[in-house]
Formats: C-alpha cells, sequence, structure tokens
C-alpha cells in the first residue's frame, strides 16, 4: 500500500478522495494547528498524501502517509523572482509543469495554501483539471503590494472550488482582495484538536523555576511585531511571584534574542528564563503548558510596502482569529494577557478567558488577576465550544468529498 497508509473504519466506505498535493512554501506543517489536523483528517479517511514545501530548519519527523517533496534554496529564489517579482505568465506555468513532471503523481485534490500555493494549485488544475482548494494562513492587500503583484493571485482564485479562512473577519477581507466566490467559504478557526494534556515532564522545572513561582510564557514568534522586547522590558516590574519564560516557535531562543539578552542579564534565570527547546508537535505541548498561569499574545502590526509589510501590516490589523499562539493557550486552559489586535479581545472581555491590555506596562496589572481558577475554566470553555477543530471536522470532510464528487 502506497506510503504505509493507516487505514482506518471510515476509509472502507466509497471514497473518490484519495490522493492529495499540498502546496505549502512554509513548510511548517506540525506547527500549523488547522493543517496538521487537516493532514490527520485526510490520513483517518485513508487518503495519500504528498507535501510540497521549501526546506528549512524546521523539524520534519517522519509521518506515516505523508511523502515529502522539499525543494531547496535555488528554487526557491527562482520562485520569488517568478511569482513575486517577474509575474510573467509562460514563466509561471513552465515553472509548474516542469515541477508536476519531475515530482507529481496523479492526483484527486491539490490543495494551494497562501499565495504561492493558490497560484501553482490554479496553474495545475489547468493542465490536468484536478480541483484544488485554497487555505489562506496570511492575506496580502493590493495596498501594500500592488495591482500588479496581487493579479496572478486574482486570477488564480477564479476557479477555486472551495476556500478556507479563520473568521468573517478575514473572510470579507480576503474575499475582497482575491475576488473569491463566498459561497465556496468554510471557516476554520487556527486551532488544534481536542483539549490539551499538561505532561509531566515540565519544562518549568527543567529550567530550574521553583515551585513557588507563577509563571507566565511567550511562545511562537519573538520578533520585533511579537513586543517580545518590549516584554521583556516589563518584567522588572512584576510581581515578586511571577516570572517570565521565552519559548520561541522553532527553538535556538536564546540566540535569536542575544542581543536584548544583554540588558537583562541580572534578571536571567531568576525572573526570565529562556527555553531553547523546540517542540516538533503544535498539538503536544503539554510539557511546555504544565505549569503555566499565563500565555503572552501581543501583536503590533508593522506597515510597508517592503517584503516584511506583505505580511505584518494589514494582515496582522486585521487578525480576527488567526493567532495560533493564543488558541494553543487556550487549548491547555491558560488564561491569556493579549493587546486590542483582532477578534480575540472583544472575546476575552466576553467570555472572561485572559485581560486586554493597551500596552505592554500593563501586563502586570492583570497577572494577579487571570490566576484564578475561573479563567482557567473560562479558557477551555472557550476552546472547547468555539475553536476545537473535532467540532468542524465531519463538515469539512464531507465538502472536501463533494469537491471531489462534483467534478468527476
Amino acid at each position: 500500500m502506497s506510503y504505509g497508509i493507516i487505514m482506518r473504519e471510515a476509509s472502507q466506505h466509497h471514497n473518490t478522495l484519495k490522493r492529495i498535493l499540498i502546496l505549502h512554501k512554509e513548510g511548517n506543517l506540525f506547527n500549523n494547528p488547522s493543517l496538521k489536523c487537516i493532514v490527520d483528517l485526510l490520513l483517518y479517511h485513508g487518503c495519500a498524501i504528498d507535501y510540497r514545501y521549501s526546506a528549512s530548519d524546521i523539524t520534519m519527523p517522519y509521518y506515516e502517509g505523508v511523502r515529502y517533496l522539499p525543494y531547496g534554496p535555488w528554487l526557491r529564489r527562482l520562485k520569488y523572482v517568478i511569482f513575486g517579482n517577474y509575474y510573467f505568465k509562460p514563466f509561471v506555468f513552465l515553472s509548474v509543469l516542469t515541477e508536476k513532471i519531475a515530482y507529481y503523481k496523479n492526483y484527486d485534490l491539490i490543495i494551494g495554501i497562501d499565495r504561492l500555493g493558490l497560484i501553482e494549485a490554479s496553474v495545475l488544475n489547468k493542465i490536468t483539471r484536478v480541483p484544488y482548494i485554497f487555505i489562506s494562513f496570511e492575506i496580502l492587500f493590493e495596498d501594500e503590494t500592488s495591482s500588479r503583484f496581487k493579479l496572478l493571485e486574482k486570477e488564480a482564485s477564479h476557479n477555486v472550488a472551495m476556500w478556507l479562512v479563520q473568521d468573517q473577519v478575514r473572510a470579507a477581507q480576503l474575499q475582497h482582495e482575491n475576488l473569491l466566490n463566498l459561497s465556496k467559504q468554510f471557516l476554520l478557526p487556527l486551532a488544534s484538536a481536542g483539549l490539551g494534556m499538561p505532561g509531566n515532564d515540565r519544562l518549568r522545572d527543567r529550567l530550574g523555576i521553583p515551585k513557588d513561582k507563577k509563571v507566565a510564557i511567550v511562545i511562537g514568534s519573538i520578533s520585533k511585531w511579537a513586543m517580545t522586547s518590549q516584554i521583556l522590558k516589563c518584567v522588572a516590574d512584576w510581581p515578586d511571584e511571577w516570572v517570565l519564560i521565552i519559548h520561541a516557535r522553532y527553538g535556538q531562543t536564546r540566540e535569536m534574542l542575544s542581543r536584548e539578552l544583554d540588558n537583562f542579564e541580572n534578571l536571567l534565570d531568576h525572573k526570565i528564563f529562556i527555553s531553547n527547546a523546540a517542540s516538533d508537535m503544535v498539538d503536544d505541548m503539554g510539557s511546555v503548558f504544565a505549569g503555566i498561569s499565563a500565555g503572552l499574545a501581543l501583536y503590533q502590526p508593522e506597515y510597508g510596502k517592503d517584503s516584511n509589510g506583505h505580511y505584518l501590516g494589514m494582515n496582522l490589523q486585521h487578525l480576527g482569529l488567526a493567532s495560533g499562539k493564543i488558541s494553543t493557550y487556550l487549548r491547555y486552559g491558560i488564561p491569556v494577557i493579549i493587546n486590542e489586535v483582532g477578534l480575540y479581545a472583544d472575546e476575552a472581555r466576553k467570555f472572561r478567558f485572559g485581560c486586554v491590555v493597551e500596552r505592554p506596562e500593563q501586563i502586570k496589572d492583570c497577572l494577579n488577576e487571570i490566576r484564578h481558577e475561573e479563567y482557567h475554566h473560562a479558557a477551555e470553555n472557550y476552546y472547547a465550544n468555539k475553536l476545537d477543530f473535532n467540532i468542524y471536522r465531519e463538515n469539512l470532510w464531507s465538502r472536501l468529498q463533494s469537491v471531489v464528487d462534483n467534478t468527476y
């Protein structure tokens, strides 16, 4: 059986969806909650998956049923020129056709993720007539790029059989930017499946944090837009019983923060603790979150027409429910301290699973409030009732099957 696919009871029924190609430049399959759940759903139903992505230092463990198709820096640069700068359609077509001949098999469905995946999927659709769907994790805005930059993306959206985005706010923005058919949308919050279970091997213990301390944590990106340096500057003013862990998304936290940490040497391993570990799976972080009392998630959009501005400006301004950092905290019942970006601020006020601050200096005023058990239960309840992938899985599978059934 191809690639050692895991066969389950569900796959014994009639299933026209058997082989899928996923096109994803970022290549962070196991660090993206929704994508990991979608892959697990497809494998559960007996599908075989080819995953085409740009190789990097991101961990890609063996995963039964998934065939990895990485490409290296040379092709990554070439794609950047063809799809990001030049936009010459014959070159776009030739690039995709070459990869099809060299790497791809026959598929029942193609999944294009974000701009590059969408464009490549649309070209493959023209070549093979295989239906394609579009999953958006990042929205690129014409005001921050150019009409020429967006043209390929808009044209690639015409024949999309289905498109997934996290919430109504982002759906409205994406539909406007890409001229998508609203009847084909599927709303899927960025979140894992099921509540998280705390692990016994606690990260806080490995870092030497005394048992009587309350711990707040920052996970995910520690870039400027995540306001990490601004958070660090405030830790000295926190209540004595509170400390902070910084746990970057892909590890190497201390190296990435080396310049910042020079200013906080007196707080290291006393008030600020650095985790260099990296989790292989975004849905298996029980040891990281065991014994954690608060999760910090602050966002600061950076506007501009350079390459960073494409993703860090209006895309963050219209964050909606597209924060995997916040949903991961809530999954483990960890109350959050967040700022006014996205839908989560209003949701936190309404459902009381966290506090909203205007600036990092106000974090200290929230810490002792959200340590109360009611916030922990509110976090779990909100996740279970609003975000959990399991709420959406059967409807999503039905929609995916319909896409394929209606094509042949």
